[in-house]
């Protein structure tokens, strides 16, 4: 095949893929054409050499302890990694390797990547009840004493409904109990200080004491290319738990799953925090929870539909005669795109930085024509 066919070939296969300002669903977004740069400028580096790619394990430790002390108020170490995914297996293996208990503790609305997590490391996850609210810190200590876990995973915004836990008073068991605290802020992490600040939540991300590790998405709301995201311990030494020896590269180990990882993913953080900082990233944060905030409102006006009052960026729906994979359907042949909240069998609906108030009036045209 020549290169012009070639071409012609993928673009009529983009064209294929709809437009983000429809899809309402997925907590992907459009990255930052800065970041994009970055990426494809260091696409052929690899971060798990930062011998030979000495400037990208240089900016690594430089961009982690920057975000953590500027977001959560403690200047960390850490390492860039594919996601709240990896995060979360990471930190699973981690606390294994240090408190040699193959028992996890998670709130059930946990990511499913915790259980995925159990799966791949022959773990036990517990999983606590929580009717989708926040966990309740004295059962988690019932549950830390009767099970001895090596691991106790919560969420800073949780995947279906952006439920927060109660990540202070969760860091005050850990100090306690020799458990490793994982806080899974991938998608909440660049919302929820912001959010906090401003009012518009009771609930604050700080790394506390207690806290041994905490993810948070940058190809999110941090406007990076798919896949960028920061996994952030408390101690340095705490590190060490998810290396794994690999004598033939030139540091003689690598970290995380994956035995070759992107450099790009990390010069695509460093641009886009080094364009936006804390002001940039607030901007954005508070402009999105506004705009969830009038999407809300509208969808209450139309009285076809349940609406669940939004959680961060977070909205639920269910239409009182279509069944949710009906509703779903419809809207996709509509060219809408939504995820499901199968907790409470609602259509999830997530206001990401590319969503316009444009996309939104248009996306209220389409439900209120639903029948």
């Amino acid at each position: 095949m020549n290169i012009s066919d070639l071409i012609s070939k993928l673009v009529d296969f983009y064209r294929r893929i709809p437009p983000h300002g429809h899809i309402f669903g997925s907590m992907t977004t459009i990255p930052d054409p800065t970041s994009l740069y970055a990426y494809q400028l260091f696409i052929r580096t690899n971060s798990a050499d930062p011998s030979t790619f000495k400037i990208v394990g240089e900016l690594e430790d430089i961009l982690v302890k920057d975000i953590s002390e500027t977001l959560y108020g403690k200047p960390s170490t850490g390492k860039v990694l594919s996601g709240g995914t990896e995060s979360n297996i990471i930190a699973i293996y981690s606390g294994i390797s240090k408190y040699k208990s193959r028992t996890i503790i998670a709130p059930d609305t946990v990511h499913v990547s915790v259980d995925k997590a159990c799966d791949l490391l022959n773990c036990k996850l517990v999983k606590i009840p929580t009717r989708n609210k926040p966990v309740e810190p004295s059962i988690v200590e019932d549950y830390v004493r009767k099970y001895k876990p090596s691991t106790l995973v919560v969420t800073a915004g949780t995947t279906e409904l952006g439920i927060i836990d109660p990540i202070k008073e969760l860091s005050n068991i850990a100090t306690e109990y020799p458990v490793w605290l994982h806080v899974d802020a991938a998608y909440g992490g660049l919302l929820i200080p912001f959010l906090y600040r401003h009012g518009y939540i009771s609930e604050d991300l700080r790394f506390y004491n207690g806290i041994s590790s905490l993810s948070v998405d940058f190809h999110k709301y941090g406007l990076s290319p798919i896949p960028s995201g920061l996994y952030i311990v408390g101690e340095p030494n705490d590190l060490d738990y998810a290396y794994f020896k690999s004598e033939y590269m030139p540091t003689g180990k690598t970290f995380g799953i994956l035995g070759t990882r992107p450099g790009g993913s990390v010069l695509a953080i460093w641009a886009v925090w080094e364009k936006y900082g804390y002001q940039g990233y607030e901007k954005i944060a508070l402009d999105k929870v506004e705009l969830t905030n009038y999407l809300a409102d509208r969808l209450r006006e139309i009285d076809k539909y349940v609406v669940w009052n939004p959680n961060l960026t977070i909205i639920n729906i269910r239409h009182i005669r279509l069944s949710v994979y009906e509703f779903i359907e419809t809207l996709a042949h509509r060219g809408f795109y939504l995820y499901l909240s199968p907790s409470i069998n609602a259509a999830r609906i997530v206001i990401m930085p590319h969503h316009t108030k444009k996309h939104v009036d248009e996306f209220i045209n389409v439900l209120e024509e639903i029948e």
